[in-house]
């Protein structure tokens, strides 16, 4: 089996919901004329991903332009009632804005809501008013999301620390920025430094973006690396699909993922492939 954690879905021709980072020619990991349909939803996502072996699916925000960021989560709820997907769904929303509570709560009132997922720059993370609603969406049970960045981890770390009670997921793995060995030193470091919270997690996802012409091979350390750090029992694997459509085909992707844990222990490498985040997202 294979839960998917990074998926997102979108209708544009729905008019409150707003994506405009498709609309856009300044996405910095290729063209997205090959993706940018009018729909990318839960039949086109059982089309490309049925023979992967595709069971359960988050989705990652793409709206993010909508003036209201809970109009997604009730299109994602409204979606999942209809079709069985998503399972679950990490959402926008400003942690800082001054209703944070009230917009938390609108998220929390559908039942897919599990999570925020970050933006901006980790500067945000030293704001008084982003760390009440950081501490809020522990409050609620919600999962937050950041790739932070190789010189991020400081600030990173000290939100962490000063926040227990909510759980701080590195996203897309912390997001390396190309596949040298002096990046990889430097990520690894970032890796360690946040497993050793016991309140982090790790997300693989996006690897494509900075090695579009991967291989099984070359992609493989990059999915072991954070496995070492954090343990099976601490990641979950996305595809970031459809975006990834632009370096290989949604099978690619997660046989590429089999490949890389193909050596470990059987409960472990399930653990990662479908374990782990049926846990974590409660799916």
């Amino acid at each position: 089996m294979f839960v998917d954690t990074h998926v997102h879905l979108w209708d544009r021709r729905e008019r409150d919901l707003g994506y405009g980072w498709l609309d856009g020619d300044d996405f910095p990991f290729g063209d997205l004329v090959a993706v940018r349909t009018a729909r990318f939803s839960v039949p086109e996502l059982r089309a490309e991903g049925r023979l992967a072996g595709l069971t359960k699916v988050v989705h990652m925000n793409a709206a993010s332009t909508a003036a209201d960021p809970v109009a997604e989560t009730a299109w994602l709820q409204w979606l999942s009632d209809e079709t069985g997907w998503p399972d679950a769904a990490v959402v926008t929303c400003d942690l800082a804005a001054p209703d944070v509570v009230h917009q938390l709560a609108r998220h929390a009132a559908h039942r897919v809501f599990r999570g925020v997922r970050e933006m901006g720059p980790v500067a945000r993370f030293a704001d008084p008013a982003f760390r009440r609603g950081y501490a809020e969406l522990g409050r609620v049970g919600g999962l937050f999301f950041h790739t932070v960045g190789l010189t991020g981890t400081a600030a990173a770390l000290d939100l962490v620390r000063s926040n227990p009670g909510t759980v701080f997921v590195l996203d897309q793995a912390g997001m390396p920025p190309d596949r040298g060995v002096d990046t990889f030193e430097a990520w690894t470091a970032l890796l360690r430094a946040l497993a050793a919270e016991p309140n982090t997690l790790c997300k693989v996802s996006s690897l494509g973006m900075a090695d579009p012409v991967w291989t099984p091979a070359s992609r493989r350390p990059w999915v072991l690396a954070p496995i070492e750090a954090f343990g099976a029992d601490r990641v979950f694997l996305g595809s970031n699909w459809p975006v990834e459509r632009l370096y290989s085909s949604y099978t690619d992707v997660v046989e590429a993922f089999r490949h890389a844990v193909r050596d470990l222990a059987p409960a472990e490498r399930d653990a990662v492939l479908a374990g782990t985040a049926e846990r974590v997202f409660r799916i």
